[in-house]
């Protein structure tokens, strides 16, 4: 049985803000789901601090890009000799309706 490999203070750093930008990427995949095609205020100031290049009224689909590019620097090329890796469970995650009710 292997041990596990320990997180250094770096890789720790990209995991956090690998996992921010992912609940960005979360916001808008529920606003495209439910059909907007938009970013809109809300949106906007929900991603704005992890991602400041998406705007009020830039497409969704590519806000979506915008986030996409900013995860590549902090996505790991797996080597093929790591056979496993542990998996995170995930959080509940974020349901944008309940945001866009309070408008």
């Amino acid at each position: 049985m292997t041990q596990p490999v320990p997180i250094g203070p770096e890789d720790a750093e990209r995991r956090i803000r690998l996992r921010r930008l992912d609940d960005c990427l979360n916001v808008l995949e529920q606003a495209h789901e439910l059909d907007m095609t938009k970013v809109n205020e809300k949106i906007a100031e929900l991603v704005a601090d992890r991602v400041p290049t998406v705007h009020p009224g830039m497409l969704i689909a590519d806000a979506i890009e915008e986030v996409l590019r900013h995860q590549e620097p902090y996505m790991l090329q797996v080597r093929p000799e790591v056979a496993t890796r542990r998996v995170r469970r995930r959080r509940e995650p974020f349901d944008i309706r309940l945001l866009l009710q309070r408008r």
